[in-house]
């Protein structure tokens, strides 16, 4: 089944998308999640969505200025669980003082056991990492600060 970690990122996912109605059934257990309230259970507002999340292979991430102008935050493209090493034990992407790229892999965000390389998108020097490894991650939430 799922674990809860896993049903947290569900219960966002569905939060975040145009879909009303999620229901999972797998060896006799079952999942419901709904948005909608008011309607009694059992009955979707349509026909429910299937959800078949599509692997991406690289997430664009979104860039702003930060109210200080000299430096431009690296956002977080989605949500989920913050690597910044390729694998447990390897060294991180990148640190403090590193410099990147637009198309420089600066951390993987894994959701639903996806695992997304998130590039820079902007040339400059790493003054900070805002995220630690393995935290979870919302969409639109600073990883980096760049001085570019």
């Amino acid at each position: 089944m799922f674990t809860i970690a896993e049903i947290k990122e569900l219960i966002q996912a569905v939060d975040q998308s145009s879909i009303n109605h999620f229901e999972w059934n797998h060896q006799g257990a079952k999942l419901v999640i709904a948005k909608n309230p008011n309607l009694p259970q059992g009955q979707p507002a349509a026909e429910p969505a299937r959800f078949n999340p599509a692997p991406r292979e690289t997430a664009a991430p979104v860039i702003t200025e930060t109210a200080q102008s000299a430096f431009v935050e690296i956002l977080s493209p989605t949500v989920g669980t913050f690597y910044a090493a390729p694998e447990p034990g390897a060294a991180p992407f990148i640190t403090i003082g590193g410099k990147v790229e637009a198309d420089t892999v600066v951390c993987i965000l894994e959701a639903m056991k996806l695992f997304n390389d998130v590039s820079a998108g902007v040339t400059g020097e790493i003054v900070e990492v805002l995220a630690k490894d393995g935290d979870f991650v919302e969409y639109g939430q600073p990883l980096f600060l760049v001085k570019p």
